[in-house]
């Protein structure tokens, strides 16, 4: 899809402003690496494989942010491909630009709803999902993104064993996810801690932006939940 200039702002907010999110313009910078346009994203489902030239996995990050996380889990595993959905602008234009610095062919970038995300994504066609410290609603809990409904959603996406990996720094969150997999029995619990740096996996783990922030200035514990698809 080719948009340009205030044709941008028009897509993404139906009105015209008097100032524009200078981020918005830089999306149309990183062809192959970024997609923004809903048809065309929904357009992926079934195709992902010629989105990536190849047939290799597939994993998704909700909420992927900077990139950080996603740029170097591409950069560490060439044989996966990654896709990274995130609504934020300036983040977008962030991940985009350091896949493209890193000449990265095995990572997208897109902007959507994760709820639609069995609009954009076919049966069997995930081998896994990573949720990193997402918001935990407090005194809101039914919006947050990992849930029942999510879990339903993604049973039929995900290949046959295939995971979900959980990050929060949020104690009463973290528990809610334990209560919710102790009550599917679509899926089973593979591992789990509340304390993820006090473990074997901290060798391999790779930090997030918000995970260096929460170990580093608030000097909270790292809480992890890996789960399968039975």
């Amino acid at each position: 899809m080719e948009y340009k200039g205030k044709e941008l702002w028009t897509y993404f907010f139906n009105k015209p402003k008097n100032h524009y999110n200078q981020y918005m313009f830089e999306m149309i910078n990183y062809e192959s690496f970024l997609y923004f346009d809903e048809e065309e994203i929904l357009s992926f489902k079934k195709n992902w494989s010629k989105v990536f030239n190849n047939t290799n996995p597939i994993f998704l990050e909700i909420g992927s942010g900077s990139g950080n996380f996603l740029i170097e889990l591409a950069s560490k595993n060439p044989l996966c491909n990654y896709i990274g959905d995130e609504l934020r602008l300036k983040r977008l234009v962030y991940a985009s630009r350091k896949a493209k610095n890193h000449s990265l062919n095995n990572v997208k970038f897109i902007r959507i709803d994760a709820n639609k995300l069995d609009k954009f994504l076919d049966n069997g066609e995930l081998s896994g999902v990573y949720i990193n410290f997402p918001d935990p609603w407090e005194n809101e809990e039914h919006k947050r993104i990992l849930s029942n409904d999510l879990l339903e959603k993604l049973y039929p996406i995900l290949k046959e064993n295939g995971k979900i990996f959980f990050k929060t720094d949020h104690t009463d969150y973290y528990n809610s996810v334990l209560k919710l997999i102790s009550k599917n029995e679509k899926y089973k619990l593979v591992f789990n801690t509340d304390d993820l740096h006090s473990t074997e996996l901290r060798h391999d783990n790779i930090k997030t932006e918000f995970e260096h922030l929460f170990i580093n200035k608030i000097k909270t514990t790292i809480k992890y939940i890996e789960i399968i698809k039975c």
